[in-house]
């Protein structure tokens, strides 16, 4: 008579040998998953360094434009110097008086009549 579970009662249930348990895949640890993980994990290396090559650049940029820039404020700087010097009182009272042959205006102007027109003077 056979039972419940399709074996014979006089054999002992320790000595039947259950038939190979199915290889169960482990997710997540394919090959395929493996392959494309490093796929991933190579364009994201690609990604960062370019990018460290584009701040490097525009680092590089930077400090040649931040020298540009001090040296375009110290020609200001120095132009700036040349037009005080230049426009000084002194220069140009030296350049009127030997070069021009002017007067200083503390000296009286003389009278200079044309065609006998005298100038009206006004009294004070």
């Amino acid at each position: 008579m056979d039972t419940a579970g399709g074996m014979s009662p006089d054999v002992p249930f320790d000595y039947v040998q259950a038939a190979a348990p199915r290889r169960r895949r482990v997710k997540g640890l394919t090959t395929f998953n493996i392959v494309v993980m490093l796929m991933v994990f190579a364009m994201l290396i690609t990604f960062y360094i370019s990018n460290v090559v584009a701040v490097d650049s525009l680092m590089v940029k930077q400090i040649e434009l931040e020298k540009a820039e001090q040296m375009l404020l110290q020609e200001r700087e120095n132009l700036r110097a040349e037009i005080n010097q230049l426009s000084s009182y002194n220069r140009i009272q030296r350049i009127a008086v030997e070069d021009l042959g002017l007067v200083h205006a503390n000296q009286q102007p003389y009278s200079l009549t044309v065609f006998g027109i005298v100038p009206e003077t006004t009294e004070k």
